[in-house]
Parts: structure tokens; sequence; C-alpha cells
């Protein structure tokens, strides 16, 4: 599913792919990147990957287990954008998609040349995080044109506002 912005005018709209799940480092990247959002009038679209249930023997098991993933990463871009557009004054586009993750990340980012940077959170010690970031990173160079931007989730607010 994905809302995308109309722009009347015709003009590029720059904008900043933000991933985001449930973890607080998402939150993390995703306030930085309002934030300089905010500050450069640029837009922000909300990517969240569901990755598919691998049940095919369960039929209706995984088709059940599917919509209530969906209705939960629903839910969390609701909130979210939600968030958003009370703190910052921001309506972000929502892009949920269902597959690997870091394959979605780089299907989004090719098919919006708007798209200047792709924000990830990061956590201090996560194997999964820090393989996807990896592959990620690996793909800078062959598919995808767009800077990585990886933000630590620890961050404070002080230094997020040096950031900007």
């Amino acid at each position: 599913m994905e809302i995308a912005h109309v722009n009347p005018d015709n003009q590029r709209s720059v904008k900043y792919l933000v991933c985001v799940d449930h973890r607080e480092e998402s939150r993390v990247a995703l306030r930085l990147a309002c934030m300089k959002a905010k500050a450069r009038n640029y837009r922000i679209d909300l990517l969240h990957v569901i990755t598919p249930t691998d049940f095919q023997t369960l039929g209706g098991v995984a088709d059940r287990m599917r919509e209530e993933q969906m209705g939960e990463a629903q839910e969390l871009l609701n909130a979210l954008s939600d968030d958003v557009r009370q703190t910052f004054g921001i309506t972000p586009g929502i892009i949920l998609r269902e597959g690997s993750t870091g394959d979605e990340i780089v299907s989004v980012a090719l098919q919006d040349p708007d798209t200047i940077i792709i924000y990830l959170g990061i956590a201090q010690q996560s194997s999964s995080r820090g393989k996807l970031a990896s592959w990620l990173a690996g793909q800078l160079g062959s598919k995808l044109f767009v800077p990585l931007l990886m933000v630590p989730g620890n961050l404070t607010e002080q230094q997020l506002q040096t950031l900007v």
C-alpha cells in the first residue's frame, strides 16, 4: 500500500525516505529526518516492510497471520504519521511493502527520483540491523544511488539538534 504525494505544480518534491518499525532506533531516525525536513521544507516518506510469513502448508493460518501483520503495520504507520503531523506539521507519505527488507528499501528508493536520502535507525548491538546496514551499504555503488544515513538510536535530543 502506498499513499503518494500529489504536487499540483508538477515541481520536484525533494524528500527523505525513513525506514520505520517498532524499535526506538527508528523513532530517533524519524525524528532527525523530520527536523531536517522541516528546516529545509522537504517531504518525508515512511517505509515499513513486512517479512512474508512462510507457512505454505498452513493455508488459512498463514493468511490470518499476514492479515494481522498488515493490521499492526498499518496501525504503526498511522500512529507515526499522526505524530509527525502533530509534532512537525509535516504530512508524510506512507509506504507499506511486503518482502525482503533490504530489497524493498532499494526498490522504493529506485522508484522515486525525489528521494535524496534514506534514513535507517541502528542499534548499538544489533546483529540483524548491522547485517541490513552492511547489505544496503553494499548496494550504494551498484544499484542504490541515494545516500544512506545510519542514525544511532542512542542520540540525545541535544545531539539531534546539532545535526540539523
